[in-house]
């Protein structure tokens, strides 16, 4: 009679519930009992609708699927009839809930099968339901089985708990078998018991064994795990909700990889339930604002959780405004807030919010801030939602550069030519993130310079300009851009040797680019061509010296007691090689254009100078005669690992300097038959392969050679202490023959440099 006393008095506390609700659940408890052959005990059965209202008269058929080992009758009370397990099953129409009985005494015979003599009846006279099918729980199969397995293949339980465990009957490929016939057996009957069903009861803390066999004699084995280990409620504590909202509680055990707890192994109970109520599974309702307290008992183990039922919220506010797009720099941040409001107008501060964010791959959002950070440029939104129907706030978001980068900072370029500039995105750090997209570009000087909507630069006249990208959201980036002759020498049409400029096309128009008040020299170009190195003695003896392309913004690099010369830059442009005769002999310097420090690369008892370095930054290559003549010599950019890359006693070789394709040019001086001969060759630093760059029976004191190796500016001794500039052509067929630029009367000229 405990059954039928407890739901007549759910019935009574119920009296308005409609008879035609549906049930959507049936909850048995407790959901495990273990009794005695011979006792009885009581089950509770009860029927809820969708939203977890009790329904007071619904009609329950009770059932076991083993009556040799329990027995039920229409009330609930189960009676131990042999040792063993018995699922006992409580139907409501189509729903249904179970209880495991674990009965203690001596094993029980095989239950009678329905239709035959014996077969068990429900109370009610029905037949009762049949014995679960053998081949439950194996997944369909064809073809004989190799092996067994248990899934899951290690099972965690508590003290008292059960679960139901299915075999697998799979071929050698791990494919289904045809389902075979199993029996189960427990190793450690003392610490986990299990029935033919493959329902294993906990019985006491320590690590068992369960065994499945088929027909066959296919055997397969799972530990059981069953240690006490604390229960924790999943759900955040306290639980905010708003009246009418519904959650479902779960019950976790951490210890045991954070698994689920069967809700039929655990009640729950509210403490007001005017505030909120719950059912046996865990599912909560909230009924009015207030707080209470939730308690959910089983397996030996009580917790509670404290339940807040807010005020119900009519509006919401929300700042910013979601009115207009907000642009949002990438890996910028911005804050929200949002608050509800009751019907009187009182904030709500206890109500819960749900953000979510449109696209993740272009912003983050932290709700414990409120705040969102860019992360890559693109459109996407922000949304909250309240706690009720139509409390929902979505923003639209641009995400934008943090940071524009173009492709060059600084450029030199000859005139009339055209240079792309591209524009990226870039994060704080400047790393790269993507190409930028809606960027507009100007031109300070468009005399000078001119550039299209594509970032495309086109030079007009000689002089500096100032290319401006501007992103959306304002952020900008500018590229210095110098417009210079491509070839640039020293001459002495002034009275003394200055700098000046000329274009390939035109190489009678020499302009000047530097007015020194003493000699300028031996200049050279960055990587960039915005710089240009050279060599002064404006401050009495020759010093490296540094300048914007189109001859502004000259400054002394170096000051030493000895004389310094032959600069030329780093792989990147921020630093200059050099040689000074500073401590005696002729050394290899480096010097950042930034820096009044020079470094020495070379200390050898021996002169070493004329230093150029790989287009990779890596090499250096420099003339040395510390084995009696000059070398060319290579050396690491920091100076170490110094080997000669050209040996012989027959010529010398001098002024090494590297193409774009990282082939080394240099000059060969040779004596045949009591004559001097000069030759310009280029050679590759992995096979030593040499090739002439230029034949010509001119006698070449000095020269220089264009990026991509297409022109030669070769120094020439006309005749004694008389030099010119000749520039030739460099082709597939062996080039062109060398054009003198022009000169007038005693004019010198010396060292040409091209514009990368």
């Amino acid at each position: 009679m405990i059954a039928r006393c407890l739901l007549v008095s759910t019935a009574l506390a119920w009296p308005g519930v409609a008879l035609a609700q549906a049930v959507t659940e049936v909850q048995v408890a407790p959901p495990s009992v273990t009794i005695k052959v011979g006792e009885r005990s009581g089950l509770l059965a009860t029927a809820f609708d969708r939203v977890g209202n009790v329904i007071p008269n619904a009609r329950v058929i009770w059932s076991s699927n083993n009556v040799a080992v329990a027995k039920v009758d229409n009330s609930g009370t189960v009676t131990g009839m042999g040792g063993g397990v018995a699922i006992i099953e409580a139907r409501v129409g189509a729903r249904k809930g179970q209880a495991a009985v674990q009965v203690v005494g001596s094993p029980a015979a095989p239950p009678p099968q329905a239709g035959q003599p014996g077969a068990p009846t429900h109370a009610t006279g029905e037949p009762a339901a049949p014995a679960p099918d053998a081949f439950a729980g194996q997944p369909a199969g064809t073809g004989p089985a190799a092996v067994l397995r248990i899934e899951p293949p290690t099972i965690y339980l508590l003290p008292s708990e059960n679960t139901r465990v299915a075999p697998r009957a799979l071929k050698d490929d791990g494919t289904p078998a045809a389902p075979v016939v199993v029996t189960w057996k427990s190793l450690r009957p003392d610490i986990a018991s299990v029935d033919q069903n493959g329902v294993i009861v906990a019985l006491a803390p320590g690590q068992g064994t369960v065994q499945v066999t088929s027909a066959g004699g296919l055997t397969a084995t799972a530990p059981v795990v069953v240690q006490q280990s604390d229960l924790a409620v999943q759900e955040p504590n306290p639980l905010t909700l708003s009246p009418g909202d519904i959650d479902t509680l779960h019950v976790l055990v951490p210890a045991q990889g954070g698994r689920v707890v069967s809700p039929l192994a655990l009640q729950w109970s509210a403490a007001d339930p005017s505030v909120a109520r719950v059912n046996l599974t865990g599912v909560v309702t909230a009924v009015a604002p207030g707080r209470t307290t939730l308690t959910v008992a089983g397996l030996l183990q009580t917790k509670t959780v404290d339940i807040l039922v807010h005020k119900t919220v009519e509006k919401l506010t929300a700042i910013p405004s979601s009115k207009t797009e907000l642009a949002l720099p990438i890996q910028g941040t911005a804050k929200f807030t949002v608050q509800g409001f009751a019907a009187d107008g009182m904030p709500v501060p206890e109500a819960p919010f749900r953000w979510n964010v449109g696209d993740t791959s272009l912003v983050t959002f932290d709700p414990a801030t409120g705040v969102l950070t860019g992360k890559r440029a693109g459109k996407t939104t922000l949304a909250v939602n309240g706690p009720g129907l139509g409390l929902r706030v979505v923003w639209p978001i641009r995400v934008i550069a943090a940071g524009l980068k173009l492709s060059a900072a600084r450029l030199g370029v000859p005139l009339a030519r055209r240079v792309p500039l591209r524009a990226s995105f870039a994060d704080e750090a400047g790393a790269v993130i993507g190409p930028a997209t809606g960027v507009s570009w100007a031109s300070d000087n468009p005399a000078v310079a001119t550039v299209a909507e594509d970032g495309t630069v086109t030079t007009a006249a000689y002089g500096h300009a100032r290319i401006t990208a501007t992103a959306p959201g304002g952020r900008r980036a500018v590229a210095e851009v110098f417009v210079q002759g491509e070839i640039v020498v020293a001459s002495s049409r002034s009275g003394r040797l200055q700098l000046y400029a000329a274009e390939r096309a035109n190489l009678a128009q020499l302009r000047k680019i530097t007015d020194d008040t003493a000699t300028a020299t031996e200049p050279a170009f960055s990587p960039d061509g915005s710089h240009i190195a050279f060599t002064s003695t404006r401050d009495g003896q020759p010093e490296v010296y540094v300048m914007d392309a189109d001859g502004s913004n000259a400054a002394r690099l170096t000051n030493s007691p000895g004389l310094d010369g032959d600069p030329s830059f780093s792989a990147d442009g921020q630093a200059v090689v050099f040689h000074s005769q500073r401590t005696g002999h002729r050394q290899v310097y480096l010097q950042p254009i930034t820096s009044s420090v020079a470094v020495p690369l070379t200390q050898e008892p021996a002169d070493n100078s004329q230093p150029s370095m790989s287009p990779d930054g890596e090499v250096i290559a420099f003339v040395s005669n510390r084995d009696g003549n000059n070398h060319i010599w290579l050396m690491a950019k920091d100076g170490t690992n110094q080997r000669p890359f050209t040996r012989g006693p027959q010529g010398k070789e001098s002024v090494p300097h590297f193409l774009r394709d990282g082939t080394l040019a240099y000059l060969v001086e040779q004596k045949e038959g009591g004559r001097t001969s000069t030759q310009v060759v280029k050679a590759d630093l992995t096979t030593g392969k040499v090739a002439p760059l230029a034949g010509t029976d001119l006698m070449v004191t000095d020269f220089a050679v264009s990026g991509v190796g297409d022109l030669l500016g070769l120094v020439v001794a006309v005749q004694k202490n008389v030099f010119r500039v000749y520039i030739q052509p460099i082709g597939a067929s062996g080039g062109g023959a060398p054009v003198a630029i022009p000169t007038s009367g005693a004019e010198q000229m010396l060292s040409p440099a091209f514009m990368p």
